[in-house]
């Protein structure tokens, strides 16, 4: 979200997301519906959980649960630098908060799952569904507020996107609400990562692999996934494209281990990278 105020409700009231080349999320089929605040799910304990890029609250909607996920404000321009000093192809101010900003990564990687499952006819489910996105009301605000909740937290209020751009709509994604989770097992080990090679086989890196993002089997977070076409994948130098690739896979792995389980056979055996270009 790069625009001021009118903008970013403009493009919030897209029947799609986000306005750019590649895969758009379609919006929440009762994105106008009332919104029944049950519980954080994740609410901040320490430093180290506050991480991240938004707030997932259990919620009722017409009469069914979901996960709701309520993004916090970014200033894409943090990413810019990333790009360096020539990139390969000039990136607007737009495109970059479009690739960069979580909430947008989230809404391309699973318009990107959603297409690429259809085209494949694949009917295995094998991450928790997004049903699409939503803006929140001033009422839905409010509630996060009591909360104690602030979604531009993560932004200076001297900031000249702040300046322009605070008291744009709050953006959230209609999710999969998962119940219960499941043990690390053998079999559980072999389908996150199937997952995971096949998110990269079908150009989407997730670049955020940690016990926390997954639930029941299911990887919960996208907001940090680079999906092609993507400005920084196609600007970054190939010897960092070569570990970018391949991070997926080998931090899975890694946090297996760390949690006393896995065998470090995928390690050995990891995917030639002409399958993830």
């Amino acid at each position: 979200m790069a625009g001021d105020v009118e903008e970013n409700r403009r493009l919030l009231s897209a029947p799609e997301l986000p306005e750019c080349e590649g895969p758009k999320l379609k919006a929440f089929p009762y994105r106008d519906s009332r919104i029944t605040w049950i519980e954080w799910i994740n609410p901040i304990i320490d430093e180290s959980t506050s991480g991240g890029e938004g707030y997932v609250f259990k919620v009722e909607i017409n009469s069914r649960i979901y996960a709701l996920k309520v993004f916090k404000f970014s200033n894409p321009s943090q990413y810019r630098i990333a790009l360096g000093p020539m990139p390969k192809r000039p990136v607007t101010d737009a495109e970059l908060g479009f690739h960069t900003d979580p909430f947008y990564a989230e809404c391309r990687a699973y318009a990107q799952i959603e297409t690429r499952r259809r085209i494949q006819g694949l009917k295995r489910k094998d991450i928790a569904n997004c049903y699409g996105f939503m803006v929140l009301t001033r009422e839905d605000e409010e509630v996060l507020a009591e909360y104690g909740i602030d979604l531009w937290c993560d932004i200076p209020l001297d900031d000249e996107y702040r300046i322009r751009a605070e008291g744009s709509p709050a953006r959230a994604l209609v999710k999969e609400y998962i119940e219960e989770d499941v043990e690390m097992d053998e079999k559980t080990r072999k389908h996150i990562l199937a997952t995971i090679k096949w998110m990269n086989r079908n150009k989407i890196l997730i670049n955020d692999i940690y016990p926390r993002n997954f639930k029941g089997g299911y990887l919960l977070d996208l907001g940090s996934s680079w999906t092609k076409p993507h400005c920084l994948w196609q600007n970054t130098s190939r010897q960092t494209l070569i570990a970018v690739l391949t991070a997926d896979v080998v931090r899975f792995e890694e946090m297996v281990e760390e949690m006393g389980f896995g065998t470090g056979r995928s390690l050995r055996s990891r995917p030639a990278l002409s399958e993830y270009i």
